[in-house]
């Protein structure tokens, strides 16, 4: 009988950094033999090891040396293992205007790239406001101190994943509250709407409005101000609402901080 056809099962161990440590190598490929066994019992090895220049590192004065890269690696690899391989890596963003559209890859960054980013650092409120000032001086032509004019407040929206379901009343077109938690809450202003949507050609179309509301968070303690009248002291917060177009269903994803 003749024997039949030979399947090649294929494995490549893709380093960030050039690697001469067989402890290393023997043991990324256990892992990598883990996720992706051959589906036959295994006949003959053939190893093919492509050479590259030794790398050379050279550290800091100032800064804590970073973890080896051979051994994040082995780290990367036993986390895949228990996540999945499509749950560990880098995010990067995809190219649609889709919010939270994103995909993984591989987390391998490069020597010069982990050196600029351990080196540099983010702005100072102080630089900032020194900017800001050095451009309302070009502006106006008369110079601003950093007391007279700080630096502008900045907002960032708190995401809630998932979106939390909501049911909002609507009056003219408007919002005039939003439901959600089992608690209503009066809308004191409002911005909006703002459609966007994409995908269409496809099954994974989307389509929503968008809404920016200021909502009474709670109601602090009341005080008096006249005999027999006292007026409440309300709390807000400014959340992100959006009507899913496609299910006609409310949604609050985030609350800006």
């Amino acid at each position: 009988m003749e024997p039949g056809p030979k399947s090649l099962h294929r494995i490549t161990l893709q380093l960030p950094v050039p690697v001469q440590d067989s402890k290393t190598l023997l043991k990324l490929l256990q892992l990598e033999l883990q996720a992706h066994a051959p589906n036959a019992p295994v006949k003959e090895v053939r190893l093919t090891i492509e050479a590259a220049p030794p790398r050379k590192v050279q550290g800091e004065l100032f800064i804590p040396p970073g973890p080896e890269p051979e051994r994040m690696e082995i780290t990367l690899a036993r986390i895949k293992a228990i996540a999945g391989e499509n749950r560990v890596g880098s995010p990067v963003l995809r190219n649609t205007h889709r919010p939270d559209a994103f995909q993984m890859q591989k987390f391998s960054p490069s020597s010069e790239e982990a050196l600029g980013a351990r080196m540099s650092r983010p702005p100072l409120a102080a630089e900032s406001g020194q900017e800001m000032n050095a451009k309302t001086k070009s502006r106006t032509g008369r110079p601003c101190s950093q007391e007279r004019c700080p630096a502008l407040p900045h907002s960032a929206l708190r995401r809630f994943r998932p979106a939390i379901p909501a049911r909002v009343e609507m009056k003219d077109a408007v919002p005039v509250s939003v439901t959600f938690l089992n608690q209503r809450r009066k809308v004191l202003a409002r911005a909006g709407p703002w459609r966007s949507g994409g995908d269409w050609w496809n099954e994974s179309s989307w389509a929503r409005d968008e809404w920016d509301v200021t909502l009474i968070e709670k109601l602090s303690r009341a005080h008096k101000t006249r005999p027999f009248e006292t007026v409440s002291n309300p709390e807000a917060a400014v959340y992100r609402i959006y009507l899913d177009l496609h299910t006609q269903q409310w949604l609050v994803e985030g609350v800006y901080d």
